[in-house]
């Protein structure tokens, strides 16, 4: 996968992607018309900050259900 950002490349190899999932999850922060342009370090910073956000949230949701989980056992 490579990104343009503030007009410079940079290839990551995120391995196998078959279903697109990583690309998508980008997708939702950065916006559509950038994406596969070049990214600002501003909204690069921001995508990883609601992506963080995001996935701590989760994680909150997880701890949730398996307390829940435990209790009922």
């Amino acid at each position: 996968m490579t990104f343009l950002i503030n007009h410079k490349a940079y290839t990551v190899n995120i391995g196998e992607d078959s279903d697109n999932k990583m690309i998508n999850g980008l997708k939702k922060f950065i916006p559509e018309q950038n994406f596969d342009k070049n990214i600002d370090t501003s909204e690069l910073l921001m995508a990883y900050i609601k992506k963080t956000h995001e996935l701590v949230e989760l994680e909150k949701s997880l701890e949730l259900l398996s307390k829940k989980f435990d209790e009922n056992l």
